[in-house]
């Protein structure tokens, strides 16, 4: 089963981890969070430090932006990784959904788990927050993939989100940003509309938009990581924006291939 859990870690009352909002009063919570606030407006960029997912009710806090608020309240992360399972030869089925709303079915070998701890240390070393998140090959997007070809990803991808939630816990700012969201499946598939049965195929005459806003975030946060230059995503957008459906679907079908999709438009930006 997939598992893309978050969790607070408990500790025994030696070790035991300070709260990570101090009994403040009324008027320094108030500050706490209007510093915030003011970074999200007056430093962090939309698509960059963070982005809203459509159909969810506030901001989705990105590793960029997490390590914004680190700098803004001196925090010091320590990162541990572990690796939970790692089984090569296990063989287990899978069913997804693609984009086009029909369901295709496979077979992989191989499961690998990394559990990621990260602990948030205060500017006098005090322990603010220490989360536990996992990441494994059975996730939409590393189940097709060979193993050993996404051991480093997962690793990667299981202590940003570890990372982003003791960001959040020790900086009180959940109820400003959500936790990361840009992995979830809803971003690599298209979510049945209203009046469609999920798991039903799509109308062609009901299709959403080619480059809908889940797909351009999606491709924003991937461009983000593999450090695009901004001139080549906006040739990249601007050709996507004004292609046919098919192109567009073959362009994320290779992205979730893992492909170097940015190479002719870095090619023309160079």
């Amino acid at each position: 089963m997939t598992n893309h859990a978050v969790t607070t870690l408990e500790t025994s009352p030696a070790g035991a981890l300070h709260s990570a909002l101090p009994p403040f009063g009324v008027s320094e919570i108030r500050n706490r969070i209007q510093a915030i606030q003011q970074v999200m407006r007056g430093v962090m960029k939309e698509g960059t430090h963070y982005g809203t997912i459509p159909g969810t009710p506030k901001a989705s806090l990105w590793k960029a932006g997490a390590e914004v608020l680190c700098m803004t309240f001196k925090l010091a992360p320590m990162l541990e990784s572990y690796v939970r399972v790692d089984d090569p030869d296990v063989e287990w089925d899978f069913s997804t959904m693609r984009r086009d709303g029909h369901f295709s079915n496979g077979t992989c070998t191989g499961y690998f788990e990394v559990e990621a701890i990260c602990t948030m240390h205060g500017p006098s070393g005090e322990a603010l927050s220490r989360c536990s998140a996992r990441c494994n090959n059975r996730e939409a997007k590393y189940r097709t993939l060979d193993i050993f070809d996404v051991r480093n990803t997962i690793q990667k991808m299981a202590e940003k989100r570890a990372f982003v939630s003791a960001v959040l816990m020790a900086t009180g700012a959940s109820d400003i940003f959500a936790q990361d969201l840009e992995d979830l499946p809803e971003l690599v598939r298209i979510v049945p509309q209203e009046g469609i049965p999920e798991g039903k195929p799509h109308s062609p005459t009901r299709s959403a938009s080619p480059l809908s806003p889940r797909r351009e975030a999606w491709l924003k946060r991937v461009a983000q990581d593999a450090k695009v230059p901004e001139e080549a995503l906006k040739r990249c957008l601007a050709y996507l924006r004004s292609a046919e459906n098919q192109v567009v679907k073959t362009f994320f079908d290779d992205l979730a291939r893992r492909r170097n999709v940015f190479e002719p438009f870095v090619m023309l930006a160079s």
